[in-house]
C-alpha cells in the first residue's frame, strides 16, 4: 500500500502535462494563490498566468510553480523546457476576465512592436485575396489610395521598419493599425483571418 507522501508525489508528478513549444506568451491578468474559489485541486492554489501567444494569439490558463511570480506585460516561454511550468489549458476570449480583456489591447501593441520584422515581412508581402480585395486592404484604414502609395513604394525598395513604411507612405502609427487588425479577428469572425489561426 502507498503511503500518504508517495501519494502525494504521484499527484504532483500527474499535474506536469507535456505540451508542445509554443513559444514566447505575454501575462494579460495574473492570480498569485489561482483563481479557483472552490471545489480545488491541490495546483489550484498555484500561481496563475493568463497569457496570449505572441505566435497566433492563443490564450492560455498557465498553473506556475510555488513562488512564481509575474507582472502584467511579462514575457513568458511557453515551453517543456520552463520548469516553472506545471500545466497549461487553453481558454477562448469569452473565457477572460474582465481585467485580461481591458489589458489585452496594450498587450498586442507590445507583441507587434517586439516582433516588428514579422509585420514588415506582411507589409512586403502582401498580395491579392481575390481580383477585387488585397490583404492590405483588411488592415483597418487602408484604403484603395493607401493601398496604391503602399504597392508603389515597396516598388523601388521592401520596408525596413515602422518608421521606414510610415516616412514612405504617409502612413503614420501602422502599429495601431496592426493591432486593431489582430484585435478584431481576436474579438469578431471576419471573413478572412491574416494574423490568428481561423480554427482555433
Amino acid at each position: 500500500m502507498r503511503s500518504r507522501d508517495q501519494q502525494k508525489k504521484g499527484k504532483k508528478r500527474k499535474a506536469k502535462s507535456r505540451f508542445v513549444d509554443l513559444g514566447k506568451g505575454f501575462v494579460i491578468d495574473f492570480y498569485p494563490q489561482g483563481k479557483s474559489l472552490s471545489h480545488r485541486r491541490f495546483e489550484d492554489y498555484n500561481p496563475l498566468a493568463v497569457v496570449v501567444t505572441a505566435e497566433n494569439f492563443q490564450f492560455y490558463d498557465v498553473i506556475l510553480a510555488m513562488g512564481s511570480r509575474f507582472s502584467v506585460g511579462e514575457d513568458l516561454l511557453l515551453s517543456p523546457r520552463n520548469r516553472s511550468i506545471l500545466r497549461l489549458v487553453q481558454i477562448r476570449y469569452n473565457q477572460l476576465s474582465s481585467s485580461a480583456q481591458d489589458n489585452l489591447p496594450a498587450i498586442i501593441k507590445k507583441i507587434v512592436m517586439y516582433f516588428e520584422a514579422r509585420y514588415i515581412k506582411f507589409l512586403n508581402q502582401a498580395h491579392p485575396l481575390t481580383s477585387q480585395m488585397h490583404q492590405l486592404q483588411l488592415l483597418p484604414g487602408i484604403g484603395q489610395k493607401r493601398i496604391w502609395s503602399i504597392l508603389e513604394a515597396r516598388k523601388t525598395n521592401f520596408f525596413s521598419s515602422f518608421d521606414d513604411f510610415s516616412k514612405r507612405t504617409n502612413i503614420s502609427d501602422p502599429v495601431s493599425i496592426f493591432t486593431n487588425r489582430i484585435l478584431l479577428e481576436i474579438e469578431e469572425s471576419p471573413k478572412y483571418y491574416l494574423f490568428m489561426n481561423k480554427k482555433q
